[in-house]
């Protein structure tokens, strides 16, 4: 049976690599000027928030076990809360004004949320220091 740390990798993988694919999908929609891979791009980044609130709530469940330093886990999950609520404002944007210069404030913010997020759990799991 699968258990809930064993989950949160599982979801945890998706959001950036579809933030990345939607954000080269809209650079696509602008520079060829086709409205299909503004859909697409808006298919990806649907998915990858719907993962990015999965990969959070695995992870909640998955910091409840005590397995790792409280004051790491939190700070990964800060970094987590943030990253859902870009996203959900880039999905947002992707939707309706995909290429407002707000957006592309919002979609930069998102590639550094991200990121950082992807790497507070990176040195989580594979830091020795932990």
């Amino acid at each position: 049976m699968l258990s809930t740390p064993a989950l949160h990798p599982f979801f945890a993988h998706f959001p950036p690599a579809l933030f990345l694919a939607g954000l080269i999908m809209l650079g696509l929609a602008r520079r060829r000027n086709d409205s299909r891979w503004v859909q697409a791009a808006c298919l990806n980044f649907s998915f990858g928030l719907l993962m990015a609130v999965l990969a959070a709530l695995t992870g909640m469940f998955a910091a409840d076990l005590g397995l790792r330093p409280t004051v790491e886990v939190e700070g990964h999950q800060g970094y987590s809360f943030a990253s859902v609520v870009i996203y959900s404002i880039c999905t947002v944007y992707a939707y309706t004004w995909p290429f407002r210069p707000a957006a592309l404030f919002f979609y930069a913010s998102g590639v550094a949320l991200i990121g950082a997020t992807a790497w507070s759990g990176y040195r989580l799991v594979f830091d020795p220091a932990s």
